[in-house]
């Protein structure tokens, strides 16, 4: 997988439905005939197949198995590509919590045990319209609304993933490209977020919930998620 640091200036060319700022990401990308591709893609088999006992007996699930291994691919290369970033600024601090059953979240553990939950979307107009567009600025998932309690952390960090790939040409293009485009870290959901209804890319099921959501605009971008790890008292390897 290859990773690009980038700089997204939402001015550049003017455009005067989208927001004055600037905004760091991290453009990964995978050649379907390498191995690492075959790799990922066996792992995002494996989840599928975990899931799809599951939907064969409930009607809120997605029960296609091409649309399964679409989702599941899609977490695996975002989860996949955070880590990989993480793991070059601080020398294999990242690791995926253990899979334990089919419908649970796979999440990133940092080394001194906090947590990191990745979510991606799939943004039609392209990464930049979904960072810089002010009607339709894209957001940053956080938890579910009814489990936020200020005092008690469930993840310390979300983080976002944003696909220059369509959903439907995951399995089929022969290069995919998505963006780490940033994230919040559990205070800013609390005291930032808004309670928002909606169905998140990726989900195994298409039934609405109601997520803590921060505007992409309002949350950290690559970078400051970086330098938020580096100040919680990770050692950067590697700058900037």
């Amino acid at each position: 997988m290859q990773l690009k640091n980038i700089e997204i200036d939402c001015q550049y060319p003017a455009n005067r439905s989208f927001i004055n700022f600037k905004h760091s990401i991290v453009q990964c990308s995978i050649s379907k005939n390498s191995v690492e591709y075959k790799m990922l893609l066996k792992r995002a088999g494996t989840l599928a197949n975990a899931v799809n006992p599951a939907a064969a007996n409930a009607s809120d699930f997605w029960r296609d198995d091409s649309r399964l291994l679409q989702d599941s691919f899609g977490g695996v290369l975002a989860e996949e590509g955070w880590m990989q970033y993480l793991n070059t600024k601080f020398s294999n601090v990242a690791s995926p919590t253990p899979f334990t059953q089919a419908m649970s979240q796979i999440d990133i553990r940092l080394l001194n045990g906090e947590l990191a939950e990745v979510r991606s979307s799939f943004p039609r107009n392209g990464v930049k319209f979904g960072i810089c567009s002010e009607k339709a600025n894209f957001n940053n998932i956080g938890p579910y609304s009814n489990s936020v309690k200020p005092g008690e952390i469930q993840k310390h960090f979300y983080l976002g993933v944003l696909f220059d790939t369509q959903k439907d040409m995951l399995l089929s293009d022969e290069q995919v490209v998505f963006s780490l485009v940033g994230g919040s870290t559990w205070k800013m959901m609390v005291e930032v977020g808004r309670d928002v209804d909606l169905v998140p890319d990726g989900g195994v099921t298409k039934n609405k919930s109601t997520y803590r959501v921060i505007k992409f605009k309002d949350a950290l971008d690559a970078l400051g998620v970086i330098d938020t790890i580096e100040s919680s008292g990770y050692v950067r390897t590697q700058n900037p």
